[in-house]
Formats: structure tokens, sequence, C-alpha cells
């Protein structure tokens, strides 16, 4: 399957692999991106994807398609290698989940976070379930993974908390108080490790959208408040840590990838620029000139 390519619009996290598959664009913090893949050969399309991994020793790009209750593989270039429901239990019985988050863990396995279920799946290559990490206080919708094997699993609903397990699967802790003020979590959306020291926590409720975090929770500092203008978010859903160190946070609202550092400096933005929506400025325009 030849890769489809179409404007890079940010609502999908799955946009956000651009910020891995992308050319540098010189003298600037942007990419260009290369191709994005957004459906099949047979014609059918994602719903509703929310999550996305590359698996570290091919580098096949797994993706949560959320809607249809699935997992696909594909290759790096675009082509699809196999799809699988992912299953879960609930006290009602086995049924077809909504995974939500993928990583892998420095074992290869893949991790699944899924809206249906209180705990993450622990995976092999095929498809079948190992372990679960528990997470009894709230869905789990963002996963990451940091460099010294620690998993780190941040939950939705019923309660926003980071859980911690280590290499091997063991709960280490968890922590957050839920609320909107800084250093407090609310709809925890994405996580994104920063070495082995910190922590991104993407928020969709708190005051500031991005807020970074010691290993073990303690506050550092925030940044993106939900306003007009560069720098601000409206709706952060997802963040990747570069290699230099820079988060790449998706905004579903404004349709765009805002780009900061770690200080929360903001550096530009990728993708679309929706907000306001163009058919607003242009009426604001409109309006101006007529006044004139």
């Amino acid at each position: 399957m030849k890769p489809t390519t179409k404007p890079l619009k940010a609502a999908p996290l799955v946009a956000l692999a651009l910020a891995v598959f992308a050319v540098p664009v010189a003298g600037s913090h942007m990419t260009k991106p290369v191709a994005v893949i957004w459906g099949y050969a047979d014609r059918s399309v994602f719903s509703n994807p929310r999550g996305i991994a590359f698996d570290p020793i091919d580098g096949a790009i797994y993706v949560a398609d959320t809607g249809n209750h699935q997992i696909e593989v594909f290759s790096k270039t675009g082509r699809r290698l196999g799809r699988f429901v992912h299953r879960v239990t609930t006290p009602s019985g086995v049924i077809d989940g909504s995974p939500c988050a993928l990583a892998f863990d420095r074992s290869g396995r893949l991790l699944v976070a899924d809206q249906s279920v209180l705990y993450v799946d622990v995976m092999d290559r095929r498809a079948r379930s190992l372990a679960r990490l528990a997470t009894p206080g709230g869905h789990p919708n963002a996963l990451a993974v940091g460099r010294d094997g620690t998993i780190y699993v941040g939950t939705t609903a019923e309660e926003s908390k980071v859980y911690r397990f280590g290499p091997d699967y063991r709960a280490i802790d968890s922590w957050g108080d839920q609320g909107q003020a800084a250093g407090s979590l609310f709809g925890v959306t994405a996580i994104g490790a920063l070495g082995d020291t910190a922590l991104a926590v993407v928020c969709g409720r708190t005051d500031l959208g991005i807020q970074l975090f010691t290993r073990d929770g303690k506050y550092l500092r925030g940044f993106g408040a939900h306003d007009v203008g560069d720098g601000n978010i409206s709706l952060p859903s997802g963040v990747i840590v570069t290699t230099q160190g820079r988060l790449w946070v998706t905004d579903e609202i404004r349709e765009t990838i805002q780009i900061y550092d770690q200080d929360g400096n903001y550096l530009g933005k990728a993708g679309r620029a929706a907000w306001p929506p163009e058919s607003s400025r242009t009426r604001v325009r409109s309006r101006s000139t007529a006044g004139a």
C-alpha cells in the first residue's frame, strides 16, 4: 500500500508521528512532513485513532484505531502489515475494547491502554496478553516509558493520577491530586518522559495544559494556558519528546502541533493554524473594512 498524503491536521494523535518521520527545515525548529498515513488500500479508514507507537526492533508503526476497536500495524513506508481487535475483560465478560494509547517497553513488548478497562495490557508480538498493569483509580489514557524502563500510566475519568511500574511490571506507586490549579491533574491525555528525571503530563482540564513533574510527582513548572495567541493552547491531546528535548504537543481545537522547550518557551507550531478559523478571520476583516 502506498501511503496517501493529506495536509497535516493535528486532531488525530496519529499526526504526531510526523515529529519522528519528518525532514528538518534548515535554520528552523520546524520540520516538513514526508507523508501522513490515513487510510488503507481496501478503502477502509481510521475511526478516531488515539495512539501510536514505533516498534524499537523493526520500526513498524502501531496505531490504536480506537473507534474500530483494533490495533493496526504498518511498515515504515506505510504498507499495512496486519491488524487485530483488542479484546478486554470486564465484569460483564470479554468485549471488543477501545485502545487509546500505545508504547513499547524495554523488553520490546507492546503496552496497550484501553478506555474500557482499569488496566494496561502487556502483549507479545502475537497479540497475546502476558500481564496486566492495574490502574484501579481510573481508566488508563496515556503511556510513557523512561530510559530506565520505568512505565508511566496516566488515568482519566473517575480519578486522574500517574501510576508507576517497574520494568518487571510491579507497581511502584501513584501520585496526583485532582484539580485544575497548577500542580494538579484533571483529565490526563498524554505523558512524555524527559530522560530519567522528569515527566511532561498533558491534561485537557487543568489551567496549564502542559505540566512538568519529577518522577515521584513533585511539581516543577507548567505552561500552555487556555487562551488565544501563540504559546497558549486549547485542547492538548498528545505529546512527544524529541531527541533534542523539545515537546511537541497536539491541540485538537486549533488543529496544530505546538512546540516548546523544557522551560516552556514557545518555539513554533506545525500544521494548519486553525485558531481562530479562517472563516472567522475573514468575517472580522470584512467588518473592519466596512467600518472604515
